[in-house]
């Protein structure tokens, strides 16, 4: 048997793969039964529908970026759906129609009807799929002069910010759009984040039912298949084909967009799907020479399962790098270092591995007897199956986010819904994280200037939080349309300016440490220069320029406070 159809099957899912480009005029079997239906299409349709009615030539915009879904959308509308035969349809506005032209060129041609001498003029509706970046490249381009209302509509619609827009359709304007950036892989509730799209994915791949091409094709060859029992992508399908793995991995995949900021497209999630169930240097030959069950043929297999795909293969792909940093080997506790003390002391590890993997696909090699002596007596297989067991045991138990990482989902719920009151916590984590970094005497005295010889000052400050813009959606419980990060805003009392700052995950992280009383390194000041012109903001609301606090290295204190007839000078200890 020289080629495996079942990987060839497999292969399909890849970047690389023929399947993963959409041809508008072509939508196969395997797209067909690839589609998952998303909010955002369904938001699209609903727009169509309005601008039919309307009968106003209208531009509609698919925003997004690369890889995200547009193109397949777009396909799926035109071929399956056949709502796009009266629209002239653009599924990629980042090529050049000619040689001697760019992909700026051609989209002005494109979007000409459009422009402010076309817009009141007669035309066809279009559609078009846009990469945010090109999009941006055109407006600053020497066209964007000649489209000033598109131009208006764009910025009011907040399309080139990370603002949410969630209108529909716009009664009267002849521009439309939805924003892939707007929909996430996931949805947020009172109960945390639920990535059903993802999990829906999944689904496709190892679902049971003749409907499935992957399914279908795993039977018929890898029943007849002479190594079936021993190939560790057969086993890793299988593996897979657990729903309860299948919602870690999805569960994965949300954390590391939240807690990275891993930009998550839908063939990113295929590629990373094929990058677990198959090695990059997976040999059919390999496999196919080892007759017996060999320390080297256990040596590769134990290379190849998904449990070890998942995180060692570093440089494979962004998304796997990232995934990386939370394997479950690098979690330090009490618990998991007496596992580890009790597995290399025993002489006898049968127990824990039998115990482990007795209902995984894997027990079929490595639950045999010979199998268990040779991962007994040779030091890397023991070091390897010790791994695996560590991380099958993470994955089969579902593990949820730390309790930081908890808190700021909680509150991203909160700040999303508008719930104020649920926002105490968030305000007060801020205003002790900017006291622990800049340093305090007393309670709200706030370090100013510790750069002289022999004394530092202090200001007073009064933190204010500012929640009159805060929008307000109490008839949601599930979000599906959200924010990812989350604004808090200061308000100064002497001059009424707006301080804001943007929290995401790894700041939320770091304000948290703060104020367990955390000293910053020159990394946090590095990689939080938003942190840093935050609290230069805030400090300037502070009480400096009518009192300031001194304080010399020998404990003494003195007040300096500026009146009407000069400068008054008190010595408070």
């Amino acid at each position: 048997m020289a080629n495996c159809s079942f990987l060839d099957e497999l292969n399909r899912l890849r970047k690389s793969s023929s399947d993963s480009i959409d041809n508008i005029e072509k939508f196969d079997d395997f797209k067909r039964y690839m589609h998952v239906t998303r909010n955002v299409e369904e938001d699209l349709k609903e727009i169509l529908v309005s601008v039919n009615n309307s009968g106003k030539k209208t531009l509609i915009l698919l925003c997004g970026s690369a890889g995200d879904g547009k193109s397949h959308l777009l396909s799926y509308l035109k071929n399956e759906e056949r709502v796009l035969d009266d629209y002239s349809v653009y599924n990629d506005a980042t090529e050049s129609s000619a040689p001697s032209k760019t992909a700026i060129d051609t989209l002005n041609e494109v979007l000409t009807d459009f422009s402010d001498v076309n817009i009141a003029s007669e035309g066809k509706n279009v559609i078009l799929a846009i990469n945010l970046g090109v999009l941006s490249n055109f407006i600053e381009s020497s066209y964007g002069k000649n489209y000033q209302l598109f131009l208006q509509y764009v910025e009011k619609n907040n399309i080139l910010t990370t603002a949410v827009n969630d209108n529909g359709y716009i009664e009267g304007s002849s521009f439309q759009h939805v924003n892939f950036s707007d929909y996430h892989m996931y949805t947020l509730s009172d109960a945390g984040t639920e990535p059903g799209y993802i999990l829906r994915i999944l689904s496709k791949v190892f679902a049971k039912t003749g409907e499935n091409p992957f399914f279908s094709t795993f039977q018929k060859s890898c029943q007849t298949c002479p190594i079936a029992q021993k190939c560790p992508v057969k086993h890793n399908y299988e593996f897979l084909m657990d729903e309860q793995i299948q919602k870690y991995i999805a569960n994965s995949l949300v954390e590391v967009t939240i807690r990275e900021k891993e930009i998550l497209t839908t063939r990113e999630i295929q590629n990373y799907i094929y990058d677990i169930l198959v090695a990059h240097k997976f040999s059919y030959k390999i496999i196919s020479n080892a007759s017996t069950i060999t320390t080297n043929y256990l040596k590769e297999y134990l290379r190849d399962i998904t449990p070890v795909l998942m995180f060692d293969y570093v440089d494979m792909s962004p998304l796997l790098n990232q995934l990386g940093k939370y394997d479950p080997l690098l979690v330090r506790s009490e618990a998991a270092d007496e596992m580890a003390i009790f597995y290399y002391v025993s002489s006898d590890i049968s127990l824990q591995i039998k115990k482990i993997l007795e209902d995984t696909p894997y027990a079929v090699v490595l639950n045999q007897l010979g199998t268990i002596d040779k991962l007994n007596d040779d030091k890397v297989l023991r070091a390897q199956i010790f791994n695996v067991l560590v991380r099958i045991e993470a994955i089969k138990g579902n593990i949820k986010g730390d309790e930081v990482y908890n808190q700021y989902i909680r509150n991203l719920y909160y700040y999303n819904l508008g719930m104020i009151r649920k926002l105490a916590q968030l305000y007060d984590l801020v205003e002790k994280a900017v006291i622990q970094w800049c340093g305090c005497e007393s309670g709200n005295t706030i370090c100013l200037d510790e750069s002289h010889e022999g004394f530092t000052l202090y200001e007073n400050i009064k933190f204010e939080p500012y929640l009159d813009d805060v929008d307000t959606k109490k008839s949601v419980t599930i979000l599906e349309q959200f924010s990812p990060s989350i604004v808090v805003k200061f308000e100064s009392q002497r001059t009424k300016d707006i301080i804001a700052l943007d929290v995401d995950y790894s700041l939320y992280k770091l304000l948290y440490k703060l104020k367990q009383g955390y000293v910053q390194t020159a990394d946090d000041r590095n990689n939080h220069a938003d942190f840093i012109s935050f609290i230069e903001k805030i400090l300037k609301t502070g009480s400096a320029k009518e009192n300031v606090l001194v304080v010399s290295e020998d404990g003494r204190k003195a007040n300096v406070e500026c009146t009407k007839f000069g400068y008054r000078f008190k010595v408070v200890k």
